[in-house]
């Protein structure tokens, strides 16, 4: 893994999910698409979220 997705998968679960919302309401879905497949790839242990977690940023923003 790069330095970036190091990074990006060390911050808190809520600053992740916020990339995620913030994506959404830009109506940026392809960004949106690209963070939460970095999520869902990594492990939970290392950084990753679950996709429950992620469906319901989705959900909340119309986006499914």
């Amino acid at each position: 893994m790069n330095d970036q997705m190091d990074w990006l998968l060390s911050l808190p679960k809520e600053t992740k999910l916020n990339f995620l919302d913030a994506a959404l309401k830009e109506k940026n879905v392809g960004m949106a698409l690209s963070i939460a497949k970095i999520f869902l790839d990594a492990p939970i242990t290392k950084g990753g979220i679950s996709s429950d977690e992620i469906n319901n940023i989705f959900e909340k923003n119309n986006s499914i």
